[in-house]
């Protein structure tokens, strides 16, 4: 069975011209263009709870699943972010079946934190997912799989996002990000990066550093993925999007 490839809305960030796209007027279209989930962006919700509750809606018409995705940390000095309870309410509020966030300052996981952890998990059905960010501090393989092993001490099921571009702004091999992290992965952000005059910057699928195919072959395709890169702009977009999740399904 081909692995599960949805979209997250970065996709349309050079869609318009500010940047700024209306999550709740895209749905139909990334379901049409055959999308089975769409991963929502906390920072491009523009009307709050209220714009939540018409996106739940209109992707439950859709038939769409709706994962979350909050540009937030999930420990701050070694505490639990104090916002991860309306982050865990807001994934409800979007009927979403996944919260993203990164790992942050994490020193340990001590019975408290695990606890608090835990009763959020139970009280919520939302599955949550920690994403590599472009850290060697917070998003290093080692660190990561550092939390997971203290996670699955306290039997928390906790996942992690592979993010298939960021490893190279902290110089790590993606390949052996890969299979050191491999068995703890849930969820892959694709994302492809190439060197410009400014630094490393985003890429199409097959432009840029990372041979895609041949990292997402280091995953079972149980694992779903989202395409995570802008695709353009106007009527681009929309046929870079398609091409390349009908490209992704046949490897």
């Amino acid at each position: 069975m081909p692995r599960e490839i949805g979209l997250n809305t970065l996709a349309y960030m050079q869609k318009a011209a500010d940047n700024k796209v209306e999550q709740k007027e895209i749905l139909k279209e990334i379901k049409e263009m055959g999308f089975p989930f769409v991963e929502v962006r906390r920072e491009y919700i523009l009307s709050g709870k209220t714009e939540m509750k018409e996106i739940a809606q209109q992707a439950a018409d859709l038939n769409l699943k709706v994962f979350y995705s909050v540009p937030a940390e999930l420990f701050t000095a070694g505490a639990l972010n104090a916002q991860l309870g309306s982050y865990f309410e807001e994934a409800a509020l979007l009927n979403a079946v996944q919260l993203k966030l990164t790992l942050g300052e994490f020193q340990g996981l001590t019975s408290v934190l695990a606890e608090k952890l835990r009763e959020l998990l139970t009280n919520f059905s939302v599955h949550l997912t920690v994403e590599n960010d472009q850290s060697i501090g917070k998003g290093s393989p080692d660190v990561l799989m550092a939390f997971i092993a203290e996670a699955r001490k306290t039997s928390l099921d906790i996942g992690l996002t592979f993010d298939t571009g960021n490893f190279v702004y902290i110089d790590i091999d993606p390949f052996v990000a890969a299979n050191a992290m491999n068995e703890a992965v849930t969820y892959i952000h694709i994302k492809n990066v190439g060197y410009a005059a400014e630094g490393i910057v985003l890429s199409g699928l097959e432009t840029g550093l990372v041979d895609m195919r041949r990292l997402l072959s280091c995953f079972p395709d149980s694992v779903p993925a989202s395409i995570e890169y802008p695709c353009g702009g106007g009527e681009e977009a929309t046929e870079t999007m398609r091409a390349d999740r009908n490209k992704l399904r046949s490897w």
